[in-house]
């Protein structure tokens, strides 16, 4: 029997500065399937189910997640599941953190924002209109006054942070950002510099040149960093065996995997699952 549902709890998050999502994804699991244990994962763990039930706990508290219910599992608590899926069981998920939280960032989409220092805006009126906006704000109610603040800061940090099409230059952008959406979408393929360079129609060369000079590596170093990324996930949230993760993620062997995990990571994968999973 489920204890303390605590359906009225609130976690206290700081809000100056703003929580970052760090990555987000889904699952469907099958009957029989169960949310795996962890403690201390370092992050907020927020679960949105669409279909099915997630039974899950944490610490004291127990919930039976169904249709349209969100949990949010505390970064610092032990959370486990109280018993498997009875149906077939699909959700959401989003690791957030307060800036600058976790010590273990599991960044799954990394991405810099580069402000210029000295910078002449090519849409003067529009950063004008949005600090007249902010000003505006300086007498309106906290609750209301808080997210448009927040939302005018980031628009004006998007507008400096594009710039960087005029520094970089629109093309060399665009061909890295082509390349690093592809990878994402099919980085469990047998990814090749030929492969690429045919299915995005730039010499390799090209599309390497694009990658180092926006990203700072070459297509085929991203498409490690991607797979290794995944992989974390998967020690995570599954309890998978290696040959089944190395498979998912795009590798050959399971060895070949290992290899490459701990020379990244600084253990090996089975202790890294020990390590930070309940």
């Amino acid at each position: 029997m489920m204890n303390k549902p605590a359906g009225s709890a609130v976690l206290d998050i700081p809000s100056a500065p703003l929580p970052v999502c760090l990555e987000y994804g889904s699952a469907r699991y099958a009957p029989g399937d169960c949310h795996p244990a962890r403690r201390a994962l370092g992050v907020y763990d927020l679960i949105f189910v669409q279909e099915g039930t997630l039974y899950m706990g944490e610490e004291e508290t127990e919930w039976a997640v169904g249709p349209g219910r969100t949990v949010i599992l505390h970064p610092e608590r032990y959370h486990y599941a109280m018993k498997p899926c009875d149906r077939e069981t699909f959700f959401y998920w989003l690791h957030f953190t307060p800036a600058g939280g976790s010590v273990r960032q599991l960044q799954a989409k990394p991405y810099t924002i580069q402000l210029p220092q000295y910078w002449t805006s090519p849409a003067p009126s529009l950063i004008s209109s949005i600090f007249r906006q902010l000003l505006g704000l300086t007498s309106a109610r906290r609750s209301e006054a808080f997210w448009k603040e927040q939302t005018l800061f980031l628009e004006l940090l998007k507008q400096l942070d594009e710039s960087r099409y005029q520094r970089e230059g629109s093309r060399v952008l665009n061909v890295a950002e082509a390349v690093e959406a592809y990878i994402r979408r099919n980085y469990q393929l047998p990814l090749s510099n030929r492969h690429l360079a045919e299915e995005l129609h730039f010499h390799y060369n090209y599309l390497s040149r694009c990658m180092k000079q926006v990203y700072g590596v070459t297509p085929m170093e991203y498409v490690m960093q991607v797979r290794l990324e995944q992989a974390k996930l998967l020690l995570l949230k599954t309890d998978w065996p290696m040959p089944r993760i190395a498979e998912e993620v795009g590798f050959e062997s399971a060895a070949y995997f290992s290899r490459c995990f701990s020379a990244r990571n600084g253990l090996p994968p089975l202790q890294f699952r020990k390590r930070y999973s309940g």
